[in-house]
């Protein structure tokens, strides 16, 4: 693994990176590293000087500027946010690979412990799921996002990247368990379990409204609260939403209405802790585009 530090960093990246074993390379950009970088790092590469990798891991870009971290991913090779100010993504889903927020994180190694954005939307594709339910999960990840993004500011301990790639794959079977008849969230489960992402296969477990099944964390509730205010790729709120769900599977209305309650008591959690209205809560995600351009 190949670090890169774009030459334009502030000055506490590269100190933060002096005691840190391992192979790095300056990006040169526009900046100008401080003289100590410059001996620190000898190496230093023009963007057009950049190895060809065999994976996505072999180069990890490193920086606290969100445009670096696009151009990385655009680039196919993974990225890290450097984040120490606890700002808000500046895009409705997270492009980068993993977010560190104190320097002492840079002692430990560098890992993907979950799918990119990417590798995400082609196991939604190699499953089969179709356009329009990948168009309601990117509703869902976005709106699940922002709540986890806004319940951390608030000092609840959750990975809103972990959250956005869980309400990303949480309808994973869901054509499948509706054409074969199986346990919607079961089979996600297992299939994501198999991929090395047991944590996600869990939000995609908890995420049915069913009770014996509902989420017992915060990711998994707050992918499960998510999925609860959108209705095909648009913000509904809670309401229309579970009337949606009893027309739509009126052999599990039962069901819905037995978990009312627990969905209403995880809502009104979320707002009070946020300190919003549900009216307020709704304006504010209904004026957020969660499209992905591609599918736009």
């Amino acid at each position: 693994m190949l670090i890169l530090l774009p030459t334009d960093s502030p000055a506490w990246v590269f100190s933060a990176w002096a005691e840190v074993p391992g192979p790095v390379a300056l990006l040169r950009t526009t900046g100008k590293p401080p003289p100590s970088a410059l001996l620190r790092f000898p190496f230093i590469l023009e963007p057009a000087e950049l190895p060809t990798i065999e994976k996505k891991d072999d180069l990890v870009l490193v920086s606290p500027d969100y445009g670096w971290i696009q151009w990385a991913k655009g680039k196919g090779f993974r990225a890290v946010w450097l984040n120490p100010q606890g700002l808000s993504c500046p895009s409705v889903h997270p492009l980068h690979d993993q977010e560190i927020r104190e320097p002492r994180e840079l002692q430990t190694p560098l890992e993907s412990k979950l799918p990119d954005l990417a590798e995400a939307l082609e196991i939604l594709k190699r499953e089969g799921v179709p356009e329009n339910v990948v168009r309601h999960s990117l509703a869902v990840a976005g709106v699940a996002f922002f709540l986890a993004e806004k319940l951390r500011e608030k000092g609840i301990d959750v990975d809103p990247l972990r959250v956005h790639r869980g309400g990303l794959l949480h309808d994973l079977d869901k054509i499948s368990s509706l054409s074969e008849g199986g346990d919607h969230g079961e089979r996600a489960a297992q299939i994501l379990a198999e991929l090395g992402y047991p944590e996600l296969g869990e939000i995609a477990r908890a995420h049915v409204l069913r009770p014996g099944r509902f989420p017992r964390n915060w990711p998994e509730k707050i992918v499960f609260l998510a999925d609860k205010l959108v209705e095909g790729e648009e913000v509904v709120g809670l309401e229309a939403r579970l009337s949606a769900l009893k027309e739509r599977y009126p052999q599990f209305q039962a069901e819905i209405s037995a978990g009312e309650a627990f969905v209403r008591t995880l809502e009104n959690q979320v707002l009070t802790v946020l300190g919003l209205t549900e009216p307020e809560l709704l304006s504010i995600l209904r004026g957020r585009d969660f499209r992905w351009p591609d599918l736009a």
